[in-house]
C-alpha cells in the first residue's frame, strides 16, 4: 500500500507544480598547483533543478573540512553560481531540467585528507523511491587526499548528463567515471544522503522489481561505469553512487553522485541505437573489447539506426582517448543514404606512451534528439598479440540462475592460475568470498553460499584483473 500511494503522489507532482526543485548533483576538485602557500585547487558543484520549482539558489556554500590527527577544521566558501551555466537538457516532458555550476579556485595549506560538502533544501517531490522527498535535503559530499608529492585530483565524468528515457525498455547511459590521475575508480549504489551521514527516509533501490522489470534490473557495470535499466513504472526516481578512488590498492578518496532519471510515456519513439556493435571484437568476459599495437592504425565503423524513419539521428563518442596530447583518436559521423541510417567513423593510430595494461573506455552515444543510448567500447594499447582468443583464460556457463545459493561455472585454463570467486551485494558488500589455486585445463567450480533472496554481483578476478562479472539472483 505504501509503494502504491507513494506512486500516487508523485505523478501529482509530474503534472503540477513542484514546491521545491533539487534533482541531483556532484562535487569535483582538479589540482592546479602547489608552492608555498599550499595546494591549489578548483572546486566544481554542478546541480540540477526542475523548472518548474522554486529559482536555484544564486550561491552555494562549500564546506571544506581538514581532517587530521586529534581533530578537524572547517571553513566555508561562499560560492557564485557560473552565470553562463543554468541551461536546459533536451526536454521530452512537462518540465524541463536545468544545469547549474558553482566553481571556486581555493588553496588548502597543507597535505592531508579532506572532504568538500554541500547542502540544499529540498529535493523534487515528485521522486517516487522516497517516503517524503519534499522535505529532504540534497547532501553531497566528495573526500580528497592532498598529498605534497604527488599531485591528486578526484575523479570527474566525460559524457554529459541524461534524465529522460523511455518507460518498459532496456536503457544504457554511461556517465564515463574518469580519474585524471590514472588512479582505479569503484563504483556502488548507495542510499542518498538528506543530512550528513543521514540516508533519505523510506529510499528504495532502483533494483526493486517494483521499479525495475526481470529483463533489465536497475546495475551499474563496475568494470565499465556503464547503467543499464528497464523501468517498470512511469515517474521520477533518485538513484545515488558512490565512487572509490584508489591508488597502488589504497582508498584514497570518493565521490558521492546523486541523479535523478525521468521515465517518461512514449511508445511511438523507439530507441536509437547502433545496429553492428557484434562486429567488433568481445574479451573472455563478453565486452566489446578491440586490441591495438602502437603506431598501427585501428579504424571502427559504427552505423547508427532508428525503427522512427522520420527520426533524424546523430552520434558522439566521449572518452579519454580524445583529449591525448599525442595522437588523440578521431571520430565523426555522416548520413550513409540508407533512410535515416548514420555512420560514425573511429580512428585512432595510437603510440608507445599509450601502451597500458588498464583499456581506453569509449562511449558511443546515438541520439534521435529525444532519447538517447549508450554503447561502450574498450580499447587496448599492447606490445603483445592483439588476438584476444589467445587469452589464458575463459569462463562460462554460470548456472543455476536463479539460484537458491548454489552454484556452478566453468573455467578454462592455458596455465596454471589462483582466481577469486566473490559475491556482493547491491550495495556493494562483500558476502561471499572463495579463493582458487588451478592448475592448467578445464575446471567446473562449485559454490555453496547461504545468502538471503536478492540480487547480487558475481565476479571472479585473478591477481590482476576481474574476468567476468554476472548478476545472480538468489531465490530459495
Amino acid at each position: 500500500m505504501k509503494k502504491i500511494l507513494l506512486l500516487i503522489f508523485a505523478c501529482f507532482f509530474v503534472f503540477s507544480s513542484n514546491a521545491t526543485h533539487l534533482m541531483g548533483g556532484q562535487i569535483t576538485a582538479t589540482h592546479l598547483s602547489s608552492d608555498s602557500s599550499g595546494h591549489h585547487y578548483i572546486v566544481e558543484l554542478t546541480a540540477y533543478r526542475d523548472t518548474v520549482g522554486i529559482p536555484m539558489a544564486s550561491t552555494a556554500d562549500f564546506t571544506v573540512t581538514h581532517y587530521y590527527l586529534g581533530g578537524l577544521s572547517t571553513t566555508t566558501y561562499t560560492v557564485d553560481y557560473d552565470s553562463t551555466s543554468g541551461n536546459l537538457l533536451p526536454t521530452v516532458t512537462v518540465y524541463g531540467v536545468e544545469v547549474y555550476s558553482f566553481i571556486d579556485t581555493i588553496t588548502l595549506s597543507s597535505a592531508g585528507y579532506y572532504s568538500i560538502s554541500w547542502e540544499d533544501c529540498c529535493r523534487n517531490g515528485a521522486i517516487v523511491n522516497m517516503s517524503n522527498p519534499l522535505s529532504e535535503n540534497l547532501f553531497l559530499i566528495t573526500y580528497l587526499t592532498v598529498d605534497s608529492l604527488n599531485s591528486n585530483s578526484t575523479p570527474t565524468f566525460l559524457t554529459p548528463p541524461v534524465a529522460y528515457l523511455p518507460h518498459d525498455t532496456i536503457w544504457q547511459y554511461n556517465p564515463l567515471p574518469f580519474d585524471p590521475d590514472g588512479d582505479s575508480l569503484s563504483w556502488r549504489l548507495v542510499e542518498p544522503y538528506g543530512f550528513p551521514g543521514t540516508p533519505v527516509g523510506g529510499y528504495e533501490f532502483l533494483y526493486d522489481t517494483l521499479y525495475s522489470d526481470t529483463t533489465g534490473i536497475f546495475s551499474v557495470d563496475s568494470i565499465t561505469g556503464s547503467i543499464s535499466w528497464d523501468p517498470r513504472m512511469l515517474g521520477n526516481f533518485s538513484a545515488s553512487f558512490l565512487i572509490d578512488e584508489f591508488r597502488n590498492g589504497v582508498k584514497i578518496g570518493e565521490m558521492r553522485r546523486d541523479m535523478q532519471f525521468i521515465v517518461v510515456n512514449d511508445t511511438s519513439n523507439f530507441l536509437p541505437n547502433i545496429s553492428n556493435l557484434q562486429t567488433v571484437p568481445t574479451n573472455s568476459l563478453g565486452y566489446p573489447y578491440v586490441k591495438i599495437n602502437p603506431g598501427t592504425n585501428y579504424q571502427l565503423h559504427l552505423l547508427g539506426n532508428d525503427q522512427n524513419p522520420n527520426d533524424i539521428l546523430s552520434m558522439q563518442a566521449f572518452g579519454e582517448v580524445f583529449d591525448l596530447t599525442n595522437s588523440p583518436a578521431s571520430f565523426n559521423y555522416f548520413y550513409t543514404g540508407n533512410g535515416n541510417e548514420i555512420q560514425g567513423d573511429f580512428s585512432w593510430t595510437p603510440d608507445l606512451s599509450h601502451v597500458r595494461p588498464q583499456p581506453y573506455i569509449t562511449v558511443f552515444r546515438t541520439s534521435d534528439n529525444v532519447f538517447y543510448y549508450d554503447n561502450t567500447i574498450q580499447f587496448e594499447v599492447t606490445l603483445g598479440s592483439t588476438d584476444l582468443n589467445e587469452e589464458s583464460i575463459s569462463i562460462s556457463n554460470l548456472y543455476p540462475n536463479p539460484s537458491n545459493g548454489d552454484f556452478i561455472f566453468s573455467v578454462n585454463l592455458k596455465s596454471s592460475k589462483s582466481i577469486t570467486v566473490k559475491v556482493v551485494n547491491m550495495l556493494g558488500v562483500d558476502v561471499y568470498n572463495k579463493n582458487l589455486d588451478l592448475n592448467s585445463g578445464n575446471h567446473l567450480i562449485q559454490n555453496n553460499t547461504d545468502l538471503p533472496n536478492g540480487y547480487y554481483i558475481l565476479s571472479v578476478s585473478d591477481e590482476d584483473d576481474i574476468l567476468k562479472t554476472s548478476k545472480i539472483l538468489i531465490n530459495k
